[in-house]
């Protein structure tokens, strides 16, 4: 699993949530930092911010989607705009696997994570 937001503070209760969840994961900072480490080592799902500088999640999602050892990784988005009409076109246009609000309860998003592992 990769962990990709550019708030250390979101990164840091993500992880303590999965590793709760007995997760295994890498973190990045930002997308282009995600796209190196999921390179080397596809991850079984990638949980990603939408709004980070530079490359957005939305960039680091269609990039992913372009790399053909990548292209099937499931991602997840954590974000806290889970109910915008464009979002939400997106989400079906990409093949995105799930929605993280932020915030949200430990055990919500333990839930979605193992929800979508189990169906990919």
């Amino acid at each position: 699993m990769l962990v990709v937001d550019d708030e250390p503070n979101n990164r840091l209760l993500l992880a303590a949530i999965l590793e709760f969840g007995g997760h295994q994961f890498s973190e990045a900072g930002d997308a282009a930092e995600a796209l190196r480490v999921a390179t080397a080592m596809p991850p079984d799902l990638v949980i990603v911010d939408l709004h980070m500088p530079g490359m957005s999640g939305t960039d680091l999602i269609a990039a992913l989607r372009a790399t053909p050892s990548l292209a099937r990784v499931p991602v997840a988005l954590y974000t806290a705009t889970p109910s915008d009409e464009s979002l939400a076109q997106f989400v079906q246009d990409s093949g995105i696997s799930g929605i993280i609000p932020k915030p949200s309860e430990p055990r919500a998003v333990l839930d979605a994570v193992e929800s979508i592992l189990k169906s990919c």
